[in-house]
């Protein structure tokens, strides 16, 4: 048995399965500490959400995704707060700044919204973290996801969106890594590729308190 460490906040703040087993069973009035086991298919492989819905039916189970927890606590509660906003001028025209105090991770994250989201059917939505050599210094990395000033040009050219800028520690050490090797994932050992698991509970109550 691997002891793992859930992230302050829960799902709020991290959406993994470590943070939704503590989730569940504090919800439900007990001690925050759970086993979570991973269900394999007969080849080994391991059974994905077809397969557990077949499982839980077989033997009588009830299922819930993470979604639904974030989607149930977002209800119920928050973890970020709206605190200050004003109308600012960017290289890519007029956007209004939202600033959100973050109460578990005691940092603060930015909203920037382009046009009228209520009105938008489909507004653009770009959930970012800062990167600080590629959107401080501006250094232009291949094979990198958007940056901040791409992500801004393109809202700004729809013409209604948002740009969540979520703000993380990062350590002297993670910066000096990434002037060396210009590689975000080697920042943080466990966050490779598609393993990368994005804040998505904060971006998602940004999202909600900006009415979409």
């Amino acid at each position: 048995i691997f002891p793992l460490m859930a992230q302050p906040g829960g799902v709020l703040t991290r959406a993994g399965h470590t943070e939704a087993g503590c989730d569940l069973v504090r919800i439900s009035g007990l001690e925050p500490a759970a086993v979570i086991v991973e269900i394999l298919n007969e080849d080994g492989t391991m059974a994905r959400r077809p397969q557990l819905e077949e499982f839980a039916r077989l033997h009588g189970l009830k299922l819930g995704t993470i979604a639904d927890l974030i989607r149930y606590r977002l209800e119920k509660e928050r973890s970020v707060e709206r605190i200050a906003e004003r109308e600012i001028e960017t290289d890519f025209g007029p956007f209004r700044l939202y600033c959100y105090e973050d109460h578990v991770n005691s940092t603060v994250h930015l909203a920037l919204v382009r046009g009228s989201l209520g009105h938008a059917s489909t507004p653009l939505v770009r959930v970012h973290l800062k990167d600080t050599v590629r959107d401080l210094v501006g250094a232009h990395e291949q094979g990198h996801s958007w940056s901040l000033r791409s992500a801004l040009e393109r809202i700004a050219l729809d013409g209604d969106g948002v740009v969540v800028l979520l703000r993380p520690h990062e350590s002297p050490l993670e910066i000096a890594e990434a002037v060396r090797t210009g590689d975000r994932a080697l920042r943080n050992p466990r966050a490779t590729g598609a393993q990368v698991l994005r804040t998505y509970g904060i971006g998602a109550q940004i999202l909600r308190d900006l009415g979409i």
